[in-house]
């Protein structure tokens, strides 16, 4: 008796799984849009600081600070960092306060809240000696793909006076973001707004991003030629005005 050899039908033949696309990720935050070049270059200081850092507890730590210049009067800062319990992401530490006091009394302080997952809260406060000159609120939204933020800044309800900022970021693609800013602010006499756009574009080893608006423009291009080399190149260009 002879072997038998059986063929499948062709519409029996095995497929091949749909290829599943991984979801676009979040864009972060607007104000971190050119942070691969800021992070490059370092801090420009003139004259000599001297820092001296303790470490009180694993949530609690103090600076202090002496810079002498040849351009003013010494200075002396105070600077105290208190971290929570709840790391998001290995630079996410919530609730987070941190406040800076130098030697007049003038304080710059600043605190962060994770109020949910998804929704983060800053508040600034800035004061020279017994006068306050700054105070700012912001809340912040991070979608799978898309990042919103509201800012309140120097709100005065008597004096009818506030600055109001929007960002929106979205993914388009795994290498693309685009995104805008739009600043309104009003005073007695005077109201006006400025709308800016954005565009972020990452590649295997460069990232270039650009701003666009009527106030001006502001383009930078980060290369990473290998793990020692970091190439940014951050070029800025204000409005002409008529």
């Amino acid at each position: 008796m002879g072997n038998t050899l059986g063929l499948a039908p062709m519409g029996a033949l095995p497929r091949r799984s749909p290829r599943r696309e991984e979801p676009l990720p979040n864009p972060g935050s607007f104000d971190e849009l050119h942070r691969l070049c800021k992070d490059v270059f370092p801090a420009q200081m003139e004259g000599v600081k001297l820092v001296v850092n303790k470490v009180l507890s694993s949530h609690f730590q103090v600076a202090h600070t002496v810079h002498m210049s040849a351009l003013g009067l010494p200075g002396y800062h105070l600077h105290a960092a208190y971290a929570g319990d709840w790391q998001l992401s290995p630079t996410e530490v919530f609730p987070t306060v941190v406040g800076d006091m130098d030697s007049s009394g003038s304080l710059n302080a600043q605190v962060l809240l994770l109020l949910a997952e998804r929704l983060r809260a800053k508040a600034v406060f800035q004061t020279q000696q017994a006068k306050f000159l700054t105070w700012q609120f912001d809340g912040e939204y991070r979608g799978d793909d898309y990042t919103a933020t509201l800012t309140l800044g120097n709100p005065d309800l008597i004096g009818e006076s506030v600055i109001m900022v929007a960002h929106f970021l979205q993914s388009l693609t795994h290498r693309l973001v685009l995104g805008g800013e739009l600043v309104y602010h009003r005073r007695p006499g005077e109201e006006g707004a400025i709308l800016t756009l954005a565009g972020k574009y990452s590649a295997l080893h460069w990232v270039a991003t650009l701003n666009v608006g009527s106030g001006g423009a502001h383009a930078s291009y980060y290369h990473r030629a290998n793990e020692q080399v970091r190439l940014p190149t951050p070029s800025s260009a204000p409005a002409s005005q008529s």
